[in-house]
């Protein structure tokens, strides 16, 4: 890889747009909120130590973020994108556009009413972005773009070309020698034609998700926690907190509850058990146990709605579409986000269904793809490409988008061949349930408790009945393509990986194993993990595991070769 254009004509060198001082100036406000707040809090009470902080506070910022506009170019020359930044500790990049796997856009409100947007450039290479183009114009955003689609889509003609060549002549090859894997010619994962994808026309729209659907899967999803903790903790801070924030209105309402028929309580000792002593009362125990079922109720439900909110403001527009060699996910309401995934990244595949979404018939899709970034960084536009791929899709829909993600797959979990677990599994499963429910009822008898056998009892029931679940719940299949593992109680999981993206196959047994006749078969590919659920079957009989550990090994060193 060069470090320098290779080509003698003249190259222009361009800046951020002069809109990202005031963008870059917000970002640094917002990472240092706590002593901006602090600042401005101080400067609204007169304190010249409050009026300072706010002037330093700013200032700094401020030169930080025409620090950054000054010193930051950025060049797309000879098929690459070459990026200068930095005074003292100066920073030139050289990105083949070749090796771009992302060129993601992200555009919140203010964004959009100034028509620009924020870029994230990635490669394979690592977790970060390569660049980071803060702030672009939405022209420029495509100008990059349309170039960098346009070598991508250069490169996978060349690649199904050379693909469809090496494929025939491995089929002529293989007429004349056995097949090694004992498979039929129809039935050969492993040759060149059969590795090789199908070419794909020209964009079309794969998925669009309503504002009804959208709506009913965020009520069916937990994200409400994540508004309704940060809402709780203003509140707190509001009620307990600061002086600042108790305003006379707050006070009065305080006063209000206190000449009331309640009985006053102070600050200090109000917790969760003087409250129901509080409500006992006044309205007796069963009008306590009422109103406390009640407000869990409401609790539900409020938090339902949050979820539901932050899915309207997350997902709303949700766009799916299929171009070339890759898939772009456009979505958002306050803050719109492009993404776009290049389909020879995509390592695994993931269909999930919680117990509330295999009630109303719905699933959500995940993806990992290869140096996919850190699964713990959330930002807007690789949180939707991998981890809220499909965030709801309805189950007869769930087929058509894993088949434009790969032709190959044509999947239906009531068609799989599902490979079941051994046959002591489930007993396995049960005997250290067994052994701690006698604990438990040993333990109430020694301490004569006429109840002490009770709680014993109870989870050894509930202990052999999720055992048993768990049991029927991990399946595991080998097909033409790849390996599919499915597992769950509460949220079942279904994910799919394919033989030219495994990186290695481990085939591991413990003493128990050993004893019980199992081993365990763990698969591992180049991806970085957002949809939580590692292709790992255990329990399988240690005869069955070998003889699929030496299949996965073969397969992979001919989808290699």
């Amino acid at each position: 890889m060069s470090l320098s254009p290779t080509s003698s004509a003249p190259i222009a060198t361009r800046r951020l747009h002069p809109l990202s001082l005031g963008f870059e100036l917000a970002s640094v406000i917002r990472s240092n909120l706590i002593p901006t707040a602090v600042a401005l809090f101080g400067t609204s009470r007169g304190g010249w130590i409050g009026i300072s902080i706010g002037l330093i506070v700013i200032a700094v910022c401020l030169a930080i973020a025409i620090l950054r506009y000054c010193t930051f170019r950025y060049t797309i020359a000879n098929n690459e994108l070459i990026v200068d930044q930095g005074l003292i500790h100066k920073l030139h990049r050289v990105i083949p556009l070749a090796r771009i796997q992302n060129i993601d856009l992200s555009q919140n409100l203010f964004h959009r009413l100034l028509k620009v947007c924020e870029v994230r450039v990635e490669t394979a290479s690592g977790k970060e972005p390569e660049a980071i183009l803060r702030v672009l114009a939405l022209s420029e955003y495509l100008s990059l773009k349309q170039e960098w689609v346009a070598l991508s889509d250069a490169a996978a003609l060349s690649d199904a070309a050379l693909s469809e060549t090496v494929g025939s002549s491995d089929a002529m090859a293989s007429s004349n020698r056995s097949d090694p894997l004992n498979a039929t010619e129809t039935e050969r994962p492993c040759s060149g034609a059969m590795i090789a994808k199908p070419k794909r026309g020209a964009a079309r729209l794969v998925l669009a998700l309503p504002l009804r659907l959208v709506f009913l899967g965020g009520l069916l999803s937990n994200r409400g926690e994540v508004i309704a903790g940060l809402l709780v903790g203003f509140l707190w801070e509001l009620r307990f907190g600061n002086s600042w924030f108790r305003t006379d209105s707050i006070k009065g309402f305080e006063v209000a509850v206190d000449s009331g028929s309640f009985p006053k309580i102070p600050s200090s000792q109000l917790s969760v058990k003087a409250m129901v002593a509080m409500f006992r009362e006044s309205y007796g125990s069963i009008g306590t146990l009422l109103f406390l079922a009640i407000g869990l109720i409401v609790l539900f439900a409020i938090l339902r709605l949050f979820s539901a909110i932050w899915y309207v403001l997350r997902f709303y527009g949700y766009r799916l579409e299929s171009s070339g060699e890759s898939l772009h996910v456009q979505c958002g309401l306050l803050t719109q986000v492009s993404a776009t995934i290049p389909l020879g990244r995509v390592q695994l595949i993931s269909v999930q269904r919680s117990w509330l979404q295999r009630r109303f018939g719905l699933a959500c899709i995940r993806i990992e793809t290869a140096g996919g970034g850190d699964a713990s960084v959330e930002n807007a536009a690789s949180s939707v490409g991998r981890k809220w791929f499909v965030p709801v899709l309805p189950n007869d829909a769930v087929r058509d988008v894993v088949a434009a993600i790969d032709p190959r797959v044509q999947f239906d979990e009531r068609d799989v061949a599902w490979q079941s677990l051994s046959s002591g599994a489930f007993s396995r499963m049960l005997r250290p349930v067994l052994i701690l429910s006698a604990i438990g009822v040993l333990i109430g008898l020694i301490l004569r408790l006429s109840w002490g056998w009770i709680p014993g009892l109870l989870l050894g029931i509930a202990g052999a009945l999720y055992a048993r679940k768990k049991a029927r719940s991990k399946r595991y299949a080998r097909t033409l393509w790849g390996l599919v593992f499915k597992s769950g109680t509460w949220t079942q999981k279904c994910s799919m990986t394919f033989f030219e993206k495994i990186q290695a196959v481990s085939y591991t047994q413990s003493p128990f194993d050993r004893n019980w006749a199992m081993a365990n078969l763990s698969i591992d590919t180049a991806s970085a993990g957002p949809a939580s659920h590692r292709i790992q079957i255990e329990y399988l009989a240690s005869e069955f595991a070998r003889s699929e550990f030496d299949m996965i090994q073969s397969r992979m060193d001919g989808a290699s070769g």
